[in-house]
């Protein structure tokens, strides 16, 4: 069996350029940004927020994504070398299919404004996102990876991808299709969360390159429970509460464990966004079906806290950009190797 070989992304001197050190891990921020705007969506309909708020939300997640796939197509044309490394790294390369989530979301936020653009950008990026995990998980069964490589990141080429593929779906009525991307996703879940979980107790401390990935912990069980919400039609039952419950024990572990563990901001801490934002949507959906007790409890704290997080994960990034920090620098890419 073929061993996939570990590549150092930034090797050669066309590897050192800006757009060769643009790493796929940034669409953790697009997807945060469209998630958010998606938030907001449903704040209007169970507060009355004001429109243009939501409005200038889905936006702005539209420009944040145009720019990130630009972005990433140059460094498709200019720099190969450094995407061919990427995807051979165990770590990193699970993050590119976040393209094709990434359009998924955006299609949800369209949908309000357009049936049709909903419908192509779904179509593309599932279409991209679903061919992604297969080259993914093909590859993983092919290669040998460490153990030490093993990082929530593996959730996203698949369970993230299907569930965000449920909740387009759902948002389009196709609810039957909605139910088995639902499926897909949840025993792909659980299958790695296991894996995972053995890796963190009794595997070695991850690398500090890679320990903003934690973040991404929180979004099974939160992105799970709206694409449960939207595909069942739920007001409030046993199962989604219990999904609601353990994002919310993931939420608390890693508000505790995330500032002490990581030593400076990074862009990667986005990972966190995507779940919080998703939490607060299924929380604030029950909310409107009726279900005032959890709910009407959970949605005002909720949101007012995946607000807070978002506007600081903004405000440190947009320092990082003005100050040249953004982008991870030439020896970040051969740690851990």
């Amino acid at each position: 069996m073929a061993v996939l070989e570990r590549q150092p992304v930034l090797h050669l001197p066309t590897e050192r350029s800006l757009i060769a050190r643009f790493p796929a891990s940034f669409f953790a921020i697009g997807l945060g940004t469209s998630s958010f705007a998606v938030m907001w969506q449903v704040a209007c309909q169970l507060w009355a927020a004001p429109k243009g708020i939501a409005v200038a939300m889905v936006i702005l997640a539209i420009c944040v994504w145009v720019a990130l796939l630009i972005l990433y197509a140059f460094k498709f044309w200019l720099a190969p070398l450094a995407l061919r490394a990427e995807l051979a790294d165990p770590v990193q390369n699970c993050f590119p299919g976040l393209a094709g989530v990434g359009m998924m979301l955006t299609a949800v936020s369209v949908l309000p404004f357009s049936a049709t653009a909903a419908t192509i950008l779904l179509g593309i990026g599932g279409v991209f996102a679903v061919g992604f995990g297969f080259w993914h998980s093909q590859m993983i069964w092919k290669a040998t990876i460490a153990l030490s490589d093993a990082t929530p990141a593996l959730y996203l080429p698949v369970a993230a991808a299907s569930f965000v593929l449920s909740i387009g779906l759902s948002a389009l009525g196709r609810s039957e299709w909605a139910q088995l991307a639902l499926g897909a996703g949840l025993f792909s879940w659980l299958t790695i969360d296991s894996v995972l979980f053995y890796r963190l107790y009794f595997g070695e401390p991850l690398r500090n390159q890679i320990r903003p990935t934690l973040g991404v912990q929180l979004a099974p069980p939160a992105v799970c429970s709206l694409a449960y919400v939207n595909a069942s039609g739920t007001s409030g039952d046993v199962f989604v509460h219990c999904l609601i419950g353990y994002a919310m024990l993931q939420a608390v572990v890693l508000g505790g464990v995330l500032p002490r563990i990581v030593r400076r901001f990074s862009a990667g801490l986005w990972s966190v966004s995507f779940g919080a934002t998703a939490l607060a949507t299924t929380v604030e959906k029950l909310a409107i079906r009726g279900d005032t007790g959890l709910a009407g409890v959970l949605a005002l704290p909720i949101f007012a806290a995946a607000n807070l997080l978002i506007i600081w994960l903004a405000a440190r990034t947009i320092i990082l950009a003005a100050t040249g920090s953004l982008l991870p620098a030439a020896s970040e890419g051969k740690e851990g190797q």
